[in-house]
């Protein structure tokens, strides 16, 4: 007989909480499944890497959760809908999850520009969103006190309030390259992602050798990567999507500009390094996980991810791991709060009492509060590097801390 996976041993602990009382929600019973919204870009060009991850993320977790009978007695449901990387889209898919599927709570989104708007869908119907993609930080800052005094927006993902500092300390700090030259797309993430990066070198009292956009679709960069090498460019600096990274890399390769090329998480997804082929050697990004970390946990997630979905790779093993993670703590949410009621799964997540035993990227000791609806800290990021086509440890005690248990 197979072995209980290890990612299953915590979720065995739920059998010992609370459970769901039939007055919680009228005549349903507890034979109703719970239903939890999983939204992302599932098909189009340029973000399925991480709609593909994170829709395989959740049904990691369903499996898993629902081997020991679910949640207060009651099976998960996952309700998927595809945003198309649209935010239009998006908002009409958020709507259909709150008010005809009539979803607990929704996990996904992968665009800023999505979140941007589809996430205003769940503030105002008090549906939690814990987004585990999309990294602008105005996603969360928006509904955030005092503006907003109850956010039913939370992240499971690195905000870009953190990327830069982690990329530009790389950089700097590790490999003492000062003339930088920034690249970004002209999408709400990619300006995001620019303005934080020239907060932090303005911090540091650095300008850049070249500062340069592009539009989403572009496969041409070269004109860019030109001003960047006259200026005397030592690293390039991205932030963009996957593919528009690739383009950066391979036009990098064409101009003969032979400098590092460094840039957001997205450089960690798996159509990068398909589509800059061996220009993509040496890239590196800051990530929250790496999909061959040699960890008990880590391989289990994994092995399981390729078994469920029926695939030999994770498109974006950041994302995937991402989800289950946030699933996880949705589930303990939903446990102590003993109800689907939005509100009070709200503040159970802002207050939790269980610690969480069976994730991948990190065990979690209160992710969030009333003021901090991220769940990602810096101390929970390393920089993964781009070697034979796949994402890597950059330093070997990045590796090795990776099976210490990280919290918040």
């Amino acid at each position: 007989m197979r072995a209980v996976p290890q990612l299953l041993a915590g979720l065995l602990l739920t059998l010992s909480l609370p459970m769901y009382s039939h007055a919680d929600e009228g005549n349903q019973g507890t034979q109703a499944t719970i239903r939890i919204g999983i939204i992302g870009p599932f098909t189009g060009k340029s973000s399925t890497d991480m709609g593909e991850s994170i829709r395989g993320g959740a049904r990691v977790f369903l499996q898993d959760i629902n081997q020991i009978g679910g949640v207060m007695g009651r099976r998960i449901e996952l309700v998927e809908r595809d945003d198309q990387a649209k935010p239009e889209l998006g908002v009409a898919m958020a709507k259909e999850l709150v008010d005809k599927e009539k979803v607990v709570a929704v996990i996904g989104i992968a665009n800023t520009g999505v979140a941007l708007q589809a996430a205003k869908v769940f503030q105002d119907s008090k549906k939690p969103l814990i987004i585990t993609a999309a990294t602008g930080a105005a996603v969360t800052k928006q509904y955030m006190p005092p503006a907003i005094p109850d956010s039913y927006v939370f992240r499971l993902a690195a905000s870009d309030n953190l990327q830069p500092s982690v990329i530009l300390s790389d950089v700097i700090d590790k490999r003492k390259l000062t003339q930088i030259a920034i690249l970004h797309d002209d999408s709400p993430y990619g300006m995001y992602g620019k303005e934080n990066l020239m907060a932090e070198m303005q911090r540091r009292k650095i300008t850049p050798v070249a500062l340069e956009s592009f539009k989403v679709g572009d496969q041409d960069m070269t004109a860019q990567l030109s001003k960047a090498k006259q200026g005397g460019a030592q690293v390039v600096v991205v932030y963009c999507l996957s593919s528009e990274g690739a383009m950066v890399a391979n036009s990098m390769s064409k101009i003969k500009l032979n400098v590092p090329l460094a840039g957001s998480w997205t450089l960690s997804q798996r159509s990068f390094a398909e589509l800059a082929g061996g220009n993509a050697e040496g890239t590196r990004m800051p990530v929250t996980f790496i999909e061959n970390d040699a960890s008990n946990r880590s391989n289990d997630f994994v092995l399981n991810y390729f078994r469920i979905n029926n695939v030999k790779s994770i498109p974006s093993a950041v994302a995937a791991a991402q989800t289950y993670d946030a699933l996880r703590i949705l589930t303990l949410a939903l446990m102590q709060a003993n109800t689907t009621d939005g509100d009070k799964i709200k503040l159970a997540l802002e207050d939790m009492k269980y610690d969480t035993t069976s994730t991948v990227i990190s065990r979690y000791k209160k992710p969030f509060s009333k003021n901090d609806h991220e769940a990602i800290a810096r101390n929970m990021l390393f920089i993964g590097e781009i070697r034979r086509g796949k994402v890597a440890y950059a330093y070997k005690e990045d590796a090795n801390s990776s099976l210490i248990v990280r919290t918040k």
